[in-house]
């Protein structure tokens, strides 16, 4: 029998296990050859394993492992070709490292490949010497059965991995199985053209149909609640197979058992040939996730609606709370101007700093409500820092100066820098770190610092520093003390007064900047804040000019007040004296109206008389007809009626109260309480821009 055709027999038997198959090859091998031993190996590195092996008194077994280096095999696995020994005494001879580990005379192996890649090696060998060497027509034999052999071992290892596969796609099969369950999800499968369609076990308990139930198009049909639902499903589905795109929907279904759910449905198309031939998709119940996203819709337009009353209620407060307080101050104001003596200034002076403190409290309760409505305005000027810086020191001086404190300024680094900024979201941010600062401190000093640092991108990273000497703030109340509300410790608000919002304000509008706030303290040894803020340069001198500033004032003539006709629109009877008061301070003089309705129809006569008013001082907020629709009706009556300066003067100072006053026609916005010096500020930037006209 020829080799080849032992090979055939031996590889085509299918009664014969891999095992078994290779022990025949080697033993055809070791017979062809004429060499007693055959061994098929494995070589991984430096390991030599025994995938099969033939000896003549099975000294080798199937798995044995040696040291790879201290065989011939290794010779024939490196050289990745034919390596024969016909006489190992003559050559390799005795240095070779296998010699004395196994008693082989003569060897002949050969590098075996398994799918293109070196597996390890198919050898014969004899415990004597062979007399000849191996011939071309025994090297041919001995790769025709390596190859043969290389064909078994990849055979072997596909089935192997076809195996593993096998177990693995089951696995993963129950594995998805279950995930369907408790996702509550079951997959469907269309056959387009057989209109066969296929349910899993999960979907038909989804909903409540047997196992054994044969499901069809009617069958999906009839379960869709509403009739418009379902005719949209149909046309949905149709262009889902002829676009061959993928579709989704929900629906609201009602099972076989007769509950109402909703399901979400996902559909693929197969294509082929540019045809879809069938779609498979996966349905999940959805019931639990609509009810809560109804149940959250609800809630939020409950709150919504809790927030827009919050905010009306909060609006309405500050009109009722400001407008005695403005009358309080003003009063106070007056009297002060008035002669007095020590005693009486003495009340009259502490009297202010209640209102003023007051004022504070009020200010701070409505900005924090401001900015936990998302109503805070910020305006984007020019704005120097120093500048800011200047404006408000003088103020704290004073207070530092009462309790024998040292204040020390550094503003310098920002001298003649423009920001784009707010400058009283920047005030806020000083009054409040810097008014803490000296509250809080009994002794030692108080010390502000700027500095100022160009970014790339034309912003600057600046830092606001406050630090102090004074009573300092442990480390459990520092986790909280930029909490609104809360102060450092609880008997803070009874000794030092405050609402605790200032310094979770200043944390809003810091954020507004992009920045943060650092802090730093220890009881007994003070405290220093260090505000990080990220500026846009303005890129260019300030451009805006505030009635709030001198530069009108120098060239302003004061007999223009004093000849001005002013009308006060006021329905107050105790703001109508207070701002009466401070306009003849002012060396000014003015008509009285009650509300918006007697304001109108003052003006018409005014203007019948040929006497328009040059200002209209307009509170907002009045019975009768209030200050915005009054401002609409003067703005239609001409030209005198668009002439007329008309400034806002309200209680009112959330967002949006500005713009509705400038949008009904209105020239300016003043919030109450306002000071004599603040109210002529604006009345000669007004008059003086009129008269430039």
């Amino acid at each position: 029998m020829s080799v080849i055709k032992a090979l055939h027999n031996i590889s085509s038997d299918v009664g014969l296990s891999f095992d078994e198959k290779l022990i025949r090859l080697l033993t055809l091998g070791t017979k062809v050859l004429g060499l007693e031993w055959g061994i098929v190996s494995h070589i991984q590195g430096n390991k030599y394993r025994v995938v099969q092996a033939v000896t003549p008194e099975s000294n080798v077994h199937k798995n044995d492992e040696f040291v790879a280096s201290e065989t011939y095999c290794i010779d024939a696995f490196k050289a990745d070709d034919i390596i024969a020994y016909p006489n190992i005494n003559e050559h390799p001879g005795a240095s070779h490292p296998c010699y004395s580990q196994f008693p082989l005379r003569s060897y002949f192996s050969t590098a075996l490949h398994v799918n293109g890649e070196r597996y390890g090696t198919l050898n014969f060998s004899s415990v004597s010497v062979r007399e000849q060497p191996f011939t071309d027509l025994e090297c041919d034999y001995l790769l025709l059965l390596a190859e043969w052999i290389g064909i078994e071992l990849a055979r072997r290892e596909s089935l192997e991995n076809i195996q593993v596969q096998q177990v693995k796609l089951t696995e993963q099969n129950m594995l998805l199985k279950q995930i369907t369950e408790l996702a509550g999800v079951g997959t469907w499968e269309l056959d387009v053209k057989t209109q066969r369609l296929t349910w899993a076990e999960s979907l038909k308990k989804m909903i409540g149909l047997p196992s054994s139930t044969v499901v069809t198009i009617d069958t999906v049909l009839s379960i869709i609640k509403h009739d418009e639902e379902r005719k949209a499903y149909e046309q949905r589905f149709k262009d889902i197979i002829k676009s061959g795109v993928d579709g989704a929907y929900e629906m609201e279904i009602v099972t076989f058992n007769g509950e109402t759910k909703w399901v979400e449905s996902l559909a693929h198309p197969i294509v082929e040939n540019g045809k879809t031939i069938k779609v498979i998709g996966a349905t999940q119940d959805i019931t639990e996730r609509v009810f809560n996203n109804i149940s959250l819709r609800q809630k939020t337009e409950i709150a919504e609606k809790a927030l827009q009353a919050r905010s009306l209620f909060l609006a309405n407060m500050s009109h009722e709370i400001r407008t005695p307080i403005h009358g309080v101050q003003g009063m106070i104001e007056t009297l002060l101007n008035t002669s007095l003596n020590e005693s009486q200034r003495k009340f009259a002076n502490v009297a202010m700093r209640s209102a003023k403190s007051l004022l504070e409290i009020v200010n701070d309760i409505l900005d924090f409500s401001k900015i936990d409505a998302g109503q805070m305005s910020y305006e984007s000027v020019p704005v120097c820092l120093t500048d800011v810086v200047k404006a408000q020191v003088p103020m704290f001086e004073k207070l530092a100066k009462d309790k024998g404190l040292d204040l020390i300024v550094d503003a310098d680094a920002a001298e003649n820098v423009h920001f784009s900024a707010d400058p009283l979201r920047l005030s806020q941010i000083l009054i409040n770190l810097l008014n803490n600062a000296i509250k809080f401190t009994p002794k030692g000093r108080v010390k502000l610092a700027v500095r100022c640092k160009p970014l790339n991108g034309g912003n600057y990273r600046v830092k606001i520093i406050v630090s102090d000497t004074g009573i300092g703030i442990s480390e459990a109340q520092q986790r909280v003390i930029f909490m609104p509300f809360l102060q450092a410790e609880d008997n803070t608000s009874r000794k030092f007064g405050g609402t605790g919002l200032g310094l979770a304000i200043v944390t809003k509008i810091v954020e507004h900047y992009h920045g943060k706030i650092e802090l730093s303290s220890a009881l007994g040894e003070g405290t220093r804040f260090v505000v990080n803020l990220l500026l846009d340069s303005a890129n260019q001198a300030r451009t805006r000019i505030d009635h709030s500033s001198d530069s009108f004032s120098h060239h302003f003539d004061e007999e223009r007040l004093k000849n001005s006709r002013i009308l006060v629109v006021e329905d107050n009877d105790i703001n109508q004296i207070v701002i009466r008061e401070q306009l003849k301070e002012l060396g000014a003089s003015a008509d009285i109206a009650s509300n918006g309705e007697e304001g109108v129809e003052q003006v018409k006569m005014a203007i019948a008389k040929r006497k328009p008013y040059d200002l209209i001082l307009m509170d907002c907020q009045m019975p009768v007809m209030d200050g915005i629709t009054a401002t609409r009706h003067i703005r239609e009556m001409g030209i005198a009626g668009t002439r007329v300066v008309i400034v806002a003067l309200t209680a009112n100072a959330f967002a949006g109260e500005r713009d509705k006053c400038l949008n009904a026609g209105m020239d300016d916005f003043i919030t109450k309480p306002v000071g004599a010096e603040a109210l002529g500020r604006c009345i000669r930037y007004h008059l003086m821009k009129s008269q430039a006209v």
